[in-house]
């Protein structure tokens, strides 16, 4: 595999440029954002850090969103921003002002492309879809375990239609990736994101129940998920193509520091390395589940 993570689904020549100009206050989810325009005229909306106990999400969505668009799912176009400026800005609520100096500045934002040829066609179901009981669909739940996206829910999906080689096609993806790299939720367990050490030691993987590969948790807090062991198989292959300097870029294209790439990259292999270990078969697995 030969892809670049650190542009992912975006490229240089696409990335926002400043000056940012301020439009208006993003009031969608609960995390602050606002939308802007670049030099280039793009519009963008711009999320930043929030103070949630769980962790901040930028850094988070962009290296996951880098990771899941490799292995071959859409994503949206995502970038790293930090300590800039953006004028204009007015009237926002105390969520976003914290986030934004009295001049508009601040340190850190995931910076995601609004396309004017692109509309949104709703959410779907990671349950009843088009593509129940495909490899493809099991991959992506597989990819929310790897990451530990433990948000992975109805109202995180979106259908994007867009212009593809044979026409307008819908697009179905992840729309917010924000939850990964921490701790999975469980029964005392508060999850987290974004973090080395809970990311490191989040029970991932029981084993293999016939011809079946069961993970420790399920999506969005449902029962342990359960996916044939072909297609785990399948997605294990994708996954274990990319070589460990491909995964530090996604990490870098976060904005991590140097011991969160270092860290992340390093359990992200390792765990890689853990489902191929329990798709083979292998005994050891069951204890780490809590």
């Amino acid at each position: 595999m030969t892809k670049d993570l650190y542009w992912g689904a975006g490229q240089a020549a696409r990335a926002p440029r400043p000056p940012f100009v301020f439009v208006q206050e993003d009031h969608s989810g609960t995390k602050p954002k606002v939308r802007v325009t670049d030099a280039d005229g793009v519009f963008w909306t711009a999320k930043f850090p929030s103070q949630s106990r769980t962790g901040s999400e930028v850094h988070a969505e962009i290296a996951a969103s880098r990771l899941v668009w490799a292995l071959g799912y859409f994503v949206e176009e995502h970038y790293f921003v930090a300590n800039e400026t953006i004028t204009g800005v007015t009237g926002v609520r105390q969520r976003t002002s914290y986030a934004l100096g009295p001049d508009g500045r601040f340190s850190a934002a995931r910076f995601e492309r609004r396309q004017p040829d692109v509309s949104n066609e709703g959410r779907w179901d990671l349950d009843d879809n088009p593509f129940a009981g495909s490899r493809e669909l099991s991959g992506l739940k597989i990819l929310a375990m790897l990451l530990n996206n433990w948000d992975a829910r109805l109202d995180n999906t979106a259908i994007r239609r867009m212009a593809g080689p044979t026409g307008l096609e819908d697009r179905y993806l992840l729309s917010d990736l924000g939850t990964a790299f921490g701790q999975m939720p469980g029964a005392s367990i508060r999850p987290t994101r974004w973090n080395v050490k809970d990311y490191q030691t989040s029970s991932f993987i029981r084993g293999l129940v016939g011809d079946r590969l069961v993970f420790c948790h399920g999506l969005n807090g449902a029962p342990p998920l359960s996916v044939p062991l072909e297609h785990a198989r399948w997605l294990s292959s994708l996954a274990s193509q990319l070589t460990h300097a491909q995964i530090r870029r996604a990490f870098q294209a976060s904005g991590a520091d140097s011991a969160e790439i270092d860290g992340f990259t390093t359990v992200l292999v390792e765990r890689i390395e853990r489902l191929q270990h329990a798709i083979d078969g292998h005994a050891g697995e069951t204890p780490e589940c809590a």
